[in-house]
C-alpha cells in the first residue's frame, strides 16, 4: 500500500458516513416551526402536549401507521390501518429506534430517553385518598396553593396526624424530609405511591409487558395496546433526544450516530404529514 493511503482511506469513509446527527436537526427545524404556526408562541411542553392530544395533520396521518383495524385480530398479520410501504417502514424505524435506545442509554434533561419512562402528558389526577391500618391517608397536588403537595396521615387513639406540605411534587424532596423518614417503612411506601399518582405528568412505559396478551409490534418491538398513548411516546422520545443533541449531552461517536438515523426518518415522516 502507498505511503499515506491508509489514512487517505479512512478519511474518505468518515466523509462517505452520514452525519444523522446534522440530518435531525434538519428535520426537526421544520417539525417545531410547524408546531409554532398552528399552535401558536408556546412553550414546548404545551406544543408537544397539544401534538398528543389535539386532532393535527400530524396525529391525523400517524395514528393510522401505529394501529390496527379494531375487526382485525391483534396477534394476525397485518390488519393495520395504514399499510403502505411508508407506513411499514415507519413502523420498522419505531422499532429500530427503541432497539439502539435499549442498547446504549442516552440521558436526557429528566433522565434516561427510552420507550420505558416517557411523559405521555398532564395527569388530571390531583387527590389521592384510602384507608389503611384504620387511618385516614390522603395525597393532594395544587393544595394549599397551586404547585404545592400536600400529604396527611389521620390521628389513631396512640399517634398523632401526620401532615406534610411541599413547594412542589419532587420525590427526592419528600424522602429527604424529616418527618417523612420518622414514619414506618409500610406507610412511607404508601404515601410515595399515592405522590406518584397525583405528578403533574404521566410517565408510563409502552413497551409491552411480559407475557402480555395484545400488543402492537413495531419492528422487532411489542408495544402496548394503544396506539395514542405510542404516538405520544414517540413524540416525547423524539424530543428527548432533540434535547439530548442540543443541551451537548450526546457524544459525537458512531453509537450515537446511529441512533439519530431511526430518529431522522421518524422526524422526516412527521414533517412530511405537515406537507
Amino acid at each position: 500500500m502507498m505511503p499515506g493511503l491508509g489514512d487517505n482511506l479512512k478519511r474518505w469513509r468518515d466523509q462517505a458516513e452520514v452525519d444523522w446527527f446534522s440530518q435531525f436537526i434538519k428535520a426537526w427545524i421544520p417539525f417545531n416551526a410547524w408546531m409554532t404556526d398552528t399552535f401558536g408562541d408556546l412553550s414546548d411542553r404545551a406544543l408537544l402536549d397539544k401534538v398528543k392530544t389535539e386532532g393535527n395533520v400530524v396525529k391525523n396521518k400517524t395514528l393510522p401507521m401505529l394501529a390496527k383495524n379494531l375487526k382485525v385480530a391483534h396477534d394476525a398479520e397485518g390488519g393495520w390501518q395504514d399499510d403502505s410501504n411508508d407506513a411499514q417502514e415507519f413502523r420498522l424505524q419505531v422499532g429500530e429506534l427503541n432497539r439502539h435506545l435499549q442498547q446504549c442509554i442516552i440521558e436526557g434533561r429528566k433522565g434516561r430517553v427510552c420507550f420505558e419512562t416517557v411523559d405521555i402528558g398532564w395527569n388530571a389526577n390531583k387527590d389521592e385518598q384510602l384507608t389503611k391500618w384504620k387511618r385516614q391517608f390522603r395525597c393532594r397536588r395544587d393544595h394549599p396553593n397551586k404547585g404545592e403537595v400536600h400529604l396527611e396521615i389521620s390521628a389513631s387513639k396512640t399517634v398523632a396526624a401526620f401532615a406534610l406540605t411541599l413547594p412542589k411534587h419532587d420525590r427526592p424532596t419528600l424522602e429527604d424530609d424529616q418527618m417523612f423518614r420518622a414514619l414506618k417503612p409500610d406507610q412511607r411506601a404508601l404515601l410515595i405511591g399515592m405522590f406518584e399518582a397525583v405528578s403533574p405528568r404521566i410517565v408510563i412505559s409502552v413497551l409491552a409487558g411480559h407475557g402480555a396478551q395484545k400488543v402492537l409490534t413495531y419492528g422487532d418491538a411489542d408495544f402496548m395496546d394503544d396506539a395514542g398513548k405510542n404516538f405520544s411516546a414517540l413524540i416525547d422520545v423524539i424530543y428527548g433526544l432533540r434535547n439530548a443533541l442540543f443541551h451537548g449531552q450526546i457524544t459525537p461517536n458512531e453509537t450515537h450516530n446511529e441512533i439519530y438515523k431511526p430518529a431522522y426518518l421518524i422526524a422526516m415522516r412527521l414533517v412530511k404529514c405537515t406537507l
